[in-house]
C-alpha cells in the first residue's frame, strides 16, 4: 500500500478563496431542447483544485481522507477565532458536497473514476487559513 499525502492551498481570489460545494446543476433552453450544464465558478474551482494535484491516474482500490479547513469569518474578533480554531465547522456547506468537488476533480487526473474509492473519510474543522488536505492510501 502506498501513501500520497497533496495539499490544496486556497488564495485571495474571489471564489478561491475557501472549499466550495458541489452545485445543482444548470439548464438552459435551445430551441426545442435542454442544455445542462454546471455553473463557470464551479469549474473554475475544480480546474483551480486540479492543477494542484499530482497526475498519478491510478486504477487501482483507493482509501481517501479529507480534512476541509475552512477560514474563520474576518469580522470575528481575535477571542472568538482563538476559541474556534480546530473546532469542528457544522455550517454550510455541506460536507458531502465539499467531498463530491474534490472527487470529480480528481477523476481522470489522481484516478480513473472515483468508483475506486472504495472508503472515504473526512472532516471539515474552523481554520486559519483554508486549505485542504488529502491523505490517499492505494492498495497494490
Amino acid at each position: 500500500m502506498s501513501v500520497t499525502n497533496i495539499e490544496i492551498r486556497y488564495g485571495d481570489v474571489k471564489g478561491l478563496d475557501k472549499p466550495m460545494a458541489s452545485p445543482r446543476p444548470r439548464f438552459k433552453r435551445i430551441g426545442r431542447s435542454i442544455q445542462t450544464y454546471m455553473p463557470s465558478n464551479y469549474t473554475m474551482h475544480k480546474h483551480f483544485i486540479q492543477k494542484q494535484m499530482p497526475r498519478l491516474m491510478t486504477d487501482k482500490p483507493l482509501k481517501v481522507t479529507l480534512k476541509f479547513e475552512i477560514p474563520m469569518a474576518k469580522s470575528w474578533s481575535k477571542k472568538k477565532k482563538a476559541e474556534y480554531i480546530n473546532q469542528p465547522h457544522t455550517a454550510k456547506p455541506d460536507i458531502d458536497n465539499l467531498v463530491k468537488t474534490v472527487l470529480d476533480a480528481a477523476n481522470n487526473h489522481i484516478w480513473i473514476d472515483d468508483g475506486q474509492v472504495y472508503e472515504i473519510h473526512t472532516n471539515k474543522i474552523y481554520s486559519d487559513i483554508a486549505k485542504l488536505n488529502i491523505i490517499l492510501e492505494v492498495q497494490e
